[in-house]
């Protein structure tokens, strides 16, 4: 191989990497993609590895909470089928993580 081909093959990883992460199998994903406009919005997405599990629209303030941890209420059934052995938090502030902790609590799934 080439370096040139090294290279470039390098820089695809790379981009391909920030463009379409990579998740791994037995974590459970809560992520919040924020979207430009309108302002202080995005998209709470559940995942476990890469199977996505749920995803809607949410503020990011607190009544965007209340949506995302009605989500996990919600698709609590399917949560659990999943064998995650640990939860990771993307863009999700800790005041918020709190909160989806103590809903899982409350439904019993593990964290």
């Amino acid at each position: 191989m080439s370096v040139k081909t090294f290279l470039f093959e390098l820089k695809q990883f790379f981009i391909d990497s920030f463009s379409d992460p990579v998740y791994q199998d037995g974590v459970l994903y809560f992520i919040i993609e924020e979207l430009p406009n309108p302002r202080d919005s995005g998209v709470f997405k559940i995942l476990c590895g890469s199977t996505q599990i749920a995803l809607d629209a949410v503020t990011l303030d607190e009544p965007g909470v209340v949506i995302a941890n009605e989500l996990i209420g919600l698709h609590a059934a399917t949560i659990r089928k999943y064998p995650y052995q640990k939860i990771e938090y993307v863009n999700i502030a800790p005041w918020a993580q709190a909160k989806i902790e103590a809903r899982m609590a409350r439904i019993g799934l593990k964290f």
